[in-house]
């Protein structure tokens, strides 16, 4: 109760200056704070993630991924089904093969005795067995009865497009959690630029009543050396902070697909579901805090993304290894044709043919090729399961580290808070010390600089903990609730 009325009492002394001094940029503000070359683009964290989502390489590659894989199952299950083709052949022969193929001619006499005793002609009509233009058409199907590999190969290919959209799913996971965090790292860098801003525009007025006080006598050359080195360290920071701002803007410029000119700049407005999150994890209690820090690790991933993959990942190796055992298997195919053949015209009126043939496969030596494959599919298995067990550790260990963040980042930020509070107070009574002449320029840089570290403090930490409280609900699978407005 005591620390959650201080809270309240910080609260309510910095909510003014904070707001009016170093709150949200506003509309005017924008274009005034232009760094990079050309005009400023104002991108809201709903803007940034739609661009992310349309424009990400990466997803674009997954999703492509994964229509191949639903095409290949199809693919794999057409393998089983019967299959039927039509054929048809033409031949032409030379004149003296067609002669020689029917040299006995297409008639034959043959005498036979009548009931007289007399021979009589009976003449016997020879088909052409041979023509000059030869057609051939057949229908011919099969069907597998018995293919282990063919069929086990439907399962493996189902298994790929199963992998294949949970990769999606987490190329989208990536691609929001890095979009965040990019948009979140801008406005914080714009915060601090602007905090360095009103910092060295405060030490150039200060130079300037330096110079006037030293030009009535009351201040010395030396105090006016001081505020003006003073006033070049700050402009030196400025130009830092100008460097790590087009640097975070460049980040997002290329997660989002924009064109790579560091002018982006992030909209101040958090979704109202993160807001949510910061409040409720300040408010936590000390018995809030011993349940969330103390919550199994592996029921806070349970609804990771990741975990599908490795799961389909193990179901993939597991059927591979199977379609290697099943090269030791008989198969059973069953063939039939339908034909015409021996036809001078290209019409289906020749002489008509059918057959239908059973044919059995069983390997019965293959030079330990087969036994070689078994072994090689048994090892990846193992091999994805150890990936497996490892990437989980992995995702366990990454939610602990946020979580932790989370309540780390929660203590620094009172910390700050308060911090931030007594720097301003003392800077304002050394100001009016100051304006009358009554403090020395060393007192007067030292209370400036305590302010603008306690500023920087608060406002660091105050993008630490919206940073882990991404990173916490990116390995917990709940991203895009944290992203609802």
């Amino acid at each position: 109760m005591r620390k959650a009325r201080v809270r309240v009492q910080l609260k309510g002394l910095l909510v003014g200056v904070f707001l009016a001094s170093f709150g949200p940029l506003g509309a005017a503000d924008r274009r005034s704070h232009d760094i990079g070359a050309g005009e400023p683009l104002v991108v809201s964290l709903r803007d940034a993630l739609t661009l992310a989502v349309s424009n990400h390489h990466g997803l674009a590659a997954a999703r492509e991924g994964h229509e191949a894989a639903r095409w290949a199952h199809r693919q794999a299950l057409a393998h089983l089904l019967p299959s039927v083709s039509l054929g048809s052949t033409y031949t032409r022969l030379d004149e003296a093969t067609v002669r020689r193929a029917n040299a006995f001619g297409r008639q034959i006499t043959m005498y036979f005795p009548d009931s007289t005793g007399a021979l009589q002609p009976f003449t016997i009509e020879i088909p052409q067995t041979v023509f000059r233009d030869g057609y051939q058409t057949s229908l011919s199907g099969q069907v597998l009865l018995l293919n282990p590999s063919l069929w086990n190969g439907a399962s493996l290919a189902s298994a790929a497009k199963d992998l294949a959209a949970a990769q999606v799913e987490v190329a989208l996971q990536t691609t929001l959690h890095e979009t965040l965090r990019a948009w979140l790292e801008l406005l914080k860098m714009t915060s601090l630029h602007r905090l360095q801003e009103a910092h060295a525009a405060h030490a150039a007025r200060n130079l300037a009543q330096a110079e006037r006080l030293a030009a009535v006598g009351r201040y010395g050359e030396a105090d006016v050396l001081r505020w003006r080195v003073e006033v070049a360290h700050q402009q030196g920071l400025v130009a830092d902070t100008r460097r790590g701002l087009r640097a975070a803007a460049l980040t997002l410029e290329n997660l989002t697909g924009l064109p790579p000119r560091g002018v982006v700049r992030a909209d101040s407005v958090l979704p109202p579901s993160l807001r949510d999150a910061i409040a409720r994890y300040r408010d936590f209690s000390d018995e809030d805090w011993e349940a969330f820090l103390s919550h199994p690790l592996e029921n806070l991933v349970a609804g990771n993304p990741r975990l599908a993959v490795l799961t389909h990942t193990e179901r993939v190796a597991t059927l591979e290894h199977r379609h290697s055992l099943m090269a030791f298997l008989p198969s059973l195919t069953v063939a039939g044709s339908y034909g015409w053949q021996n036809n001078d015209t290209p019409q289906l009126d020749g002489e008509r043919t059918w057959a239908v043939s059973a044919s059995v496969s069983l390997p019965l030596f293959t030079s330990s090729a087969n036994y070689s494959g078994s072994q090689v599919t048994k090892h990846r298995l193992r091999q994805a399961r150890e990936a497996s067990r490892d990437a989980l550790r992995g995702l366990m260990l990454s939610a602990e580290s946020a979580r932790s963040a989370i309540h780390s980042a929660v203590v620094h930020l009172d910390l700050a808070e308060a911090s931030l509070a007594s720097a301003r107070r003392n800077w304002e009574i050394q100001q009016n010390r100051f304006s009358l002449g009554r403090l020395g320029t060393l007192e007067w840089i030292d209370a400036s600089l305590a302010l603008r570290a306690a500023e920087q403090a608060y406002h660091t930490s105050y993008y630490d903990l919206v940073m882990a409280i991404a990173d916490f609900a990116a390995a917990t699978g709940e991203l895009r609730g944290l992203l609802q407005e």
